[in-house]
């Protein structure tokens, strides 16, 4: 079982939150876990859920209504405090999740319709056809270092897994082709793309950073970019990207 305090320490050395938003952010994980469980939505802490589990249970907090409610009141406190748990337990790949996992997992929630289920589960599994189609649109490089070897590639949701619906999910248009620090940097909200293929640097990365990542604010990609994808860009850009120096402690 993964401790919140594993967590907190997580945030604070690899976030730019301030320490008052890091002890928030580890106990709204933890009461949005306890009040799930007390509504019949789940039997299970999120702290104990492996990676899979999260990616099945967090949209499904996301979109409850009570949740909704409860979290706009908190000014999205909650829904961040979930995104960074998330990113914390970001580990496991498609590759090494099995079709039996994945559908005993998605059975065991049990306010899911027969055919919710069924379609998480074709989603879930269509994640490495996604993987595929984007190794083939961009020949198997990053589209920023040009590193071409597949274990360290990583097919990087443009608009997050999340919250997009099925087709969004395994759409090659709505996904990058990143090496692990980039995909890391575009999934925080970190840096993004103009829809004119030209990366954008948040503030929150310092000069000393940026140089030592070998990119500046006049460097161009080719993202081969259509409609679709410049449309999730846009998505990512107004919602992911973060563009303030220090979070608000909220």
């Amino acid at each position: 079982m993964v401790a919140i305090k594993s967590f907190a320490d997580w945030m604070q050395e690899n976030s730019l939150l301030s320490s008052n938003s890091v002890y928030k952010y580890s106990r709204a994980v933890n009461t949005i876990s306890n009040e799930m469980i007390e509504k019949g939505i789940t039997t299970k802490n999120l702290f104990s859920m492996s990676s899979l589990q999260l990616d099945i249970f967090i949209p499904i907090i996301l979109h409850n209504a009570e949740f909704i409610i409860k979290n706009k009141t908190g000014n999205n406190m909650y829904s961040n405090a979930l995104k960074q748990y998330r990113l914390f337990r970001n580990v496991e790949t498609i590759e090494q999740i099995d079709r039996a996992e994945i559908i005993n997992v998605i059975e065991g929630f049990s306010l899911l319709k027969e055919t919710e289920r069924s379609a998480l589960v074709t989603s879930r599994i269509g994640q490495g056809l996604f993987r595929r189609d984007l190794l083939k649109k961009y020949n198997n490089s990053c589209i920023v270092t040009g590193i071409n070897e597949k274990k360290l590639l990583i097919a990087s949701h443009i608009k997050p897994w999340a919250v997009c619906n099925n087709a969004e999910r395994l759409s090659v248009e709505n996904g990058l082709l990143l090496s692990p620090t980039f995909d890391k940097l575009f999934d925080c909200g970190l840096i993004t793309f103009s829809n004119s293929e030209k990366i954008i640097i948040s503030s929150q990365l310092s000069n000393e950073v940026i140089n030592k990542l070998h990119i500046s604010k006049n460097d161009t990609f080719n993202l081969k970019t259509s409609s679709e994808l410049k449309l999730n860009l846009e998505y990512h850009r107004d919602i992911i990207f973060a563009t303030q120096k220090r979070e608000k402690a909220v």
